[in-house]
């Protein structure tokens, strides 16, 4: 009995990753893009306006924690990140710089209590980051890489 109890749990889990999540009826497309969204590459994009045509994963990790606020060029820069639960955002971070999300979290909670920088503007879908990319040359983003067009320029590719 405990066997079967046990096949049944796994069936259950399975089931419930590839199958959208109803509530009160509703379905919740975020918790299905997180579970459909089959992240193998993250791409990190700006305008095609932007003069860099490539990043480091240094000067990309220094700009998404706070620690430059500029390109290369000089100019501005406009951090763009995906919201807090977001397993794309997980998985950027684990690929930039080996930060867990717990970690991060403690971090920007510092960075916020000191009231030296604010962290960056979060959005729900890949999407969204890359209209705002589209439209401000000054924008940084990241996305599945799946999801990039020609609109915007990818200047780093992070692979699992």
């Amino acid at each position: 009995m405990k066997f079967l109890k046990n096949i049944f749990l796994v069936i259950i889990t399975v089931f419930s990753t590839i199958m959208p999540i109803a509530v009160n009826g509703n379905v919740d497309f975020k918790t299905v893009e997180a579970n459909a969204e089959n992240i193998e590459q993250v791409a990190v994009i700006v305008n095609l306006d932007n003069p860099s045509n490539q990043l480091s994963a240094k000067e990309i990790s220094d700009i998404y924690l706070g620690r430059r606020r500029s390109f290369p060029d000089g100019s501005k820069v406009v951090v763009l990140e995906r919201d807090s639960n977001c397993k794309l955002r997980e998985i950027f971070f684990r690929l930039l710089n080996g930060m867990t999300l717990k970690r991060l979290n403690a971090y920007w909670a510092r960075l916020q209590f000191s009231g030296a920088v604010q962290p960056p503007i979060q959005f729900d879908d890949s999407s969204s980051v890359v209209d705002v990319v589209r439209t401000n040359p000054h924008a940084i983003g990241y996305i599945n890489a799946q999801s990039v067009d020609e609109s915007v320029k990818v200047v780093l590719m992070l692979r699992q």
